[in-house]
């Protein structure tokens, strides 16, 4: 090889590096988002879920008030 052929061969590589550095850099900041979206919907899961027992207490609540005031409807206060 002389030295023009090594020139270009290590010009190439340069590029070639270069580009790759590129698309990993793109790729980190990419992922980096995801996380951050992945984080951002598991504090909604969070929510919702205490919301669902909160639901839930609600309903049985109401399910409990309505057997004693069906049992005893003289002793329910409303």
């Amino acid at each position: 090889m002389n030295k023009y052929e090594l020139k270009y061969l290590l010009e190439t590589l340069i590029s070639s590096n270069d580009r790759l550095t590129d698309v990993a850099g793109k790729q980190t900041t990419h992922i980096s988002e995801l996380w951050t979206e992945i984080g951002l919907k598991n504090e909604r899961i969070v929510k919702l879920t205490n919301k669902i027992y909160e639901l839930q207490d609600i309903i049985k609540s109401q399910r409990l008030k309505d057997f004693v005031e069906f049992e005893n409807p003289e002793r329910v206060d409303n």
